[in-house]
């Protein structure tokens, strides 16, 4: 039995991720029947060894990646491969790669964009959806990762600005052009001439690199397709009605244009300027999820204790600074070293197993040394014993003491027979016992 796992469903389609809709469309109509899988939301990227999602597990071996998925399938037979026709010309299957890496690279950076990088759109959709997916208190730290992960996939792109709230069609913030006659006749004139970027603000430049990025993507698309001569529709390759990059291209068209965002760019330029991909999201959502009959969808088991609470371990361990980092590299290199049948531990491995032995007897002996510690704050116990005699009155008296020549009878002496004469018991304290007992040895 196949198992599919995947992010939950989303803005009426299988999946609020790109590959696992594609993923979904593919197996909906690769497969004979859909009793021949199942499809699991499960939300949990943990459960592949990849921490990856999609993910397809066949009695226990597990797959992670629409692009691995699909290669899975092909080759144990376990679905109709789509793209039997590309395979057999070396131009077409190479056409089948580029186009498929075109996808990955620039629609998922659009995506990125639109769901996550826009704090408005962040706020607004994606993150009350997560909140509705994942279980307390995932909620407070796995939305954050991913997001943190999209922010980095873009940095190259030079629109951080997105990142901040403003609107992409218009701007939130004025340019003195805007602002009325009788504000603007108040304003210092800093120069007699003005540029058309220096008007400009900080938002609308990000704009049109924004609009330059969404046309050149979605443009790009629309020319690696080709037309139909009888009908308006477009598909990568004119032999074959759908392929796994068809799959994939669905995945990607049909999130920018059903998701309810308020900044919707790309569904805007979508359905305007590019509608031949409107209608091939259509023509895919037809063909692949309505006539291939009912999604199997199952329910997901519940988490056991230990592996939730490593849940939460994970995404806790993934926030801390530097740390975080260094785990997040480890745990993608462990995958890649399986896949490559290295099963032995390497020098990082080594390193990081002693760096947090060291770690940890560190902590211990911190730990050990805080105890030993007088309590911060609290008084000082001194306990002494009682002085007797003028001692009991300090310093003055101890030395008042020392002047008397009581101190001196108080010993007791000898008598002629050489014995000791009986004494009277006299209160003393010590210092005055030493100076009386020098005195009775020298009297000798």
């Amino acid at each position: 039995m196949l198992e599919l796992h995947i992010w939950g469903p989303a803005f009426g389609l299988p999946s609020l991720d790109a590959e696992c809709i594609a993923a979904v469309a593919y197996l909906q109509h690769a497969t004979a029947s859909p009793a021949d899988w199942r499809l699991i939301p499960s939300n949990d990227p943990s459960v592949s060894p990849d921490n990856l999602l999609p993910a397809l597990n066949h009695d226990g071996a597990w797959t992670s990646g629409y692009s691995n998925i699909t290669r899975y399938l092909t080759t144990h037979s376990l679905a109709r491969d789509l793209d039997a026709t590309v395979h057999s010309s070396p131009i077409l299957s190479a056409d089948l790669h580029a186009f498929t890496s075109y996808l990955n690279t620039h629609a998922s950076a659009l995506l990125d964009l639109s769901l996550y990088v826009s704090s408005t759109n962040w706020t607004t959709t994606t993150r009350p959806l997560y909140s509705q997916l994942l279980p307390f208190p995932l909620t407070w730290t796995l939305p954050i990762h991913i997001r943190e992960g999209a922010l980095r996939r873009t940095e190259p792109l030079g629109l951080g600005e997105l990142d901040q709230d403003f609107d992409a069609s218009g701007g939130s913030t004025l340019g003195s052009d805007r602002l009325p006659e009788t504000v603007r006749r108040h304003l210092p004139r800093v120069g007699a001439k003005k540029t058309v970027g220096g008007e400009m603000t900080a938002e609308e430049k990000a704009a049109i690199r924004l609009f330059a990025v969404v046309d050149d993507c979605l443009s790009g698309i629309l020319k690696l397709m080709h037309s139909s001569s009888e009908k308006d529709e477009v598909r990568f390759f004119s032999d074959v009605d759908v392929s796994s990059v068809d799959c994939l291209a669905f995945g990607y068209l049909s999130l920018m244009r059903e998701a309810p965002v308020p900044r919707s760019f790309l569904k805007d330029w979508l359905v305007q300027k590019t509608p031949k991909l409107s209608l091939f999201v259509d023509r895919l959502r037809k063909i692949c999820l309505e006539e291939s009959g009912e999604i199997p969808w199952s329910t997901p088991t519940s988490l056991g204790f230990v592996h939730f609470t490593s849940r939460i371990l994970d995404s806790t361990i993934r926030h801390i600074p530097t740390v975080g980092e260094f785990y997040a590299v480890e745990t993608r290199r462990r995958p890649e070293r399986r896949n490559l049948g290295i099963t032995s531990l390497d020098t990082r491995s080594w390193s990081l197993a002693f760096g947090l032995l060291a770690v940890g007897l560190s902590a211990g002996y911190g730990v050990h040394l805080y105890r030993s510690w007088q309590p911060f704050g609290s008084r000082l116990q001194v306990w002494r014993r009682a002085a007797t005699g003028l001692g009991r009155f300090g310093e003055a008296g101890a030395l008042l003491g020392l002047a008397m020549p009581v101190a001196a009878q108080a010993v007791g002496s000898s008598d002629g027979s050489g014995g000791v004469a009986a004494g009277r018991v006299s209160d003393m304290d010590t210092d005055e016992l030493v100076v009386a007992v020098e005195q009775q040895r020298a009297g000798r």
